[in-house]
């Protein structure tokens, strides 16, 4: 508690001070809170405004494609697939009628 009340003490006074509201608005947007909640606790010095925490969600995004896009060129990554699915169509129909023809791998 004491924590949040000092970091929104110095939130109110600069507005550069804003790690904690910063992590709570990427945890929000990651959490799909709504739009009016986020803009609540906006106003209560919890969290970032709407736009501050698009513009991290998008610095975090082009800052990991960039890395990514590195990390690949170095040819030292391999990629692995999880609930890859598969759907086998048969072309000729069985007595059975219909069966499932997706396959999980």
């Amino acid at each position: 508690k004491t924590i949040t009340i000092l970091s929104q003490l110095l939130h109110s006074r600069y507005r550069k001070c804003n790690a904690l509201q910063s992590v709570m608005g990427i945890f929000l947007h990651s959490c799909n809170t709504p739009e009016k909640v986020v803009k609540v606790l906006t106003r209560m010095g919890i969290s970032v405004s709407l736009t501050l925490i698009h513009r991290a969600i998008h610095s975090l995004k082009s800052e990991c494609f960039t890395d990514i896009r590195t990390l690949g060129r170095t040819l030292l990554v391999s990629y692995a697939y999880d609930n890859f699915d598969v759907k086998f169509s048969t072309g000729i129909p069985t007595v059975e009628g219909p069966q499932d023809t997706l396959v999980h791998l």
